[in-house]
């Protein structure tokens, strides 16, 4: 049989047009941007997105059959339970929704609100994205008023957290002068203590030579002076510290440029500095011991003195005489351990060995809590407390909500407690991490015959801090949910908002 050219042609052109209307076909469910995935191959035919092994007619996509694994061939039926169904919802936000829901005679207005998905008619499901487009437009711009409130208020708590961080920090160093100081003042009166036990232990009886009694008073003198002495580095030393915070002070605040309140501020505390510049009362009247004393008690003056009666120490520079002191107490204190000695009695004390034990031992009191302090401060330092540092400006801050039978009180970095209409608090939770934008509390007050009560507390972006609920998911075990500005973040600009509706 014989064909013409035109009849040819003209075949060819229908079959042209089929193949193009196939290729340009709208495949139902499937979004815009995914379209491109269904186009055929030459041969008019397509593979299952997920199998490729898996060719099939173009004709088979949306048949009410499933014939790939994945669904990806059913997106406009309900044939493959796990397959997916796009709404356009135009005018408002896109959704999906399981293809199981498509033509159920149900109306899933809050995925599809357009009601595409009941395309068969089983139902009629009118489009109202018109209103939901307005009401989420309503919602977004109550969110974003939150967000830009909240975030104005989480700078307030950033610039309050590094403020008590500064102050924390400011402490820290002032701690550690103040220990230097304190640890100065115990090696003097170890020192002096070593002096005075050292002047009790050499004590001769009243048959003393004439030199010794010039000696011992020439003794008492030196210790005065070195007590003056003592007080005036321990005076030298605060000073020295303060003039240091107040050069600090204003190499800190200074400005260049003009005459500012740091630098004024800094002037005034010099001036009070100069004036607050202490006597030195009877500091060089112990220090200042005339050198003709000393020739007098070391004359040549010839003096009646029974050698029996002095002991050799007497004549002994003190610093060797501390070492000795310290090579007899070790060897009684080794000759007690092995036996060899019996343990002296303790006998009367002398006021001046008393009074250098007091203070030694309130210059080692002064420093112990000094250390005791610095180390809170630097645990303090080094705890977490979220991004910015933020919840620290919340510390001691307590939120709670009444949910009719108790009452349950959050406190930020501390505890979650938990009280009835009588009775007192029980104990949820101790502040123990902070992990995203969730702070978990643990090792409450255990429940009878079950475990110690625990919390979890999920956080929001909110204007204040505020318990929106609270459950018990499972027992001894609290579940809160909470806005703070303190998870707040900075606002999405006008553009993106309005691309989005």
């Amino acid at each position: 049989m014989r064909i013409s050219i035109s009849t040819f042609a003209l075949a060819l052109a229908y079959t042209g047009r089929e193949v193009l209307a196939a290729k340009s076909a709208h495949i139902r469910g499937v979004s815009d941007a995914d379209q491109a995935l269904y186009q055929p191959d030459e041969s008019g035919n397509w593979a299952c997105l997920n199998h490729p092994d898996i060719v099939l007619p173009l004709s088979r996509i949306n048949d009410d059959y499933c014939d790939c694994p994945d669904g990806s061939d059913e997106p406009g039926t309900s044939a493959c339970p796990n397959g997916k169904f796009y709404c356009a919802n135009k005018g408002h936000v896109p959704g999906v929704l399981p293809s199981s829901r498509v033509n159920d005679g149900v109306c899933d207005y809050d995925i599809c609100c357009d009601g595409s998905e009941e395309w068969a008619g089983i139902v009629k499901c009118e489009n109202k994205c018109r209103e939901f487009a307005a009401e989420y437009a309503k919602k977004q711009a109550e969110i974003r008023k939150t967000q830009v409130s909240g975030w104005n208020a989480r700078a307030k708590l950033v610039a309050k957290a590094a403020g008590i961080r500064q102050a924390l920090q400011k402490e820290l160093g002032q701690l550690e002068t103040q220990i230097a100081l304190s640890e100065g003042r115990i090696v003097r009166a170890r020192e002096a203590l070593k002096l005075a036990e050292l002047q009790s232990s050499s004590r001769v009886g009243t048959r003393g030579s004439p030199l010794l009694g010039r000696v011992k008073a020439r003794i008492e003198e030196y210790q005065k002076a070195t007590m003056a002495l003592s007080q005036r580095v321990t005076i030298l030393e605060t000073r020295l510290a303060l003039a240091q915070d107040i050069l600090q002070k204003l190499n800190d605040e200074y400005n260049p440029n003009y005459n500012d309140e740091g630098v004024k501020a800094a002037v005034k505390a010099y001036q009070d500095f100069k004036e607050s510049d202490p006597e030195d009362g009877d500091y060089h009247q112990h220090i200042e011991i005339s050198a003709a004393d000393d020739d007098e008690l070391f004359s040549e003056e010839e003096i009646d003195v029974d050698p029996d009666v002095v002991e050799y120490e007497s004549y002994i520079p003190l610093q060797w005489r501390l070492w000795i002191h310290d090579q007899k107490t070790k060897l009684r204190e080794f000759l007690v351990e092995h036996g060899l000695l019996a343990e002296r009695k303790p006998s009367g004390e002398t006021a001046s060995v008393s009074n250098a034990k007091k203070e030694r031992d309130a210059a080692e009191k002064q420093t112990n809590e000094l250390k005791t302090k610095r180390d809170s401060v630097s645990r303090d330092l080094a705890a977490e407390f979220g991004v910015d540092d933020v919840f620290r400006a919340l510390a001691g801050e307590c939120i709670d909500i009444d949910s009719g039978e108790f009452t349950y009180e959050l406190c930020f970095n501390d505890r979650v407690s938990q009280k009835g209409k009588s009775g007192g608090p029980t104990k949820l939770g101790n502040f123990d991490k902070i992990e995203g934008n969730k702070m978990y509390f643990t090792q409450g007050v255990k429940c009878w015959n079950g475990p110690h009560r625990s919390a979890v507390v999920e956080m929001q972006c909110g204007e204040k801090n505020k318990v929106l609920s609270v459950s018990e998911p499972a027992m001894c075990e609290y579940f809160f949910k909470i806005v703070t500005p303190a998870l707040c973040t900075k606002p999405d600009s006008d553009t993106k908002l309005k691309d989005e509706l």
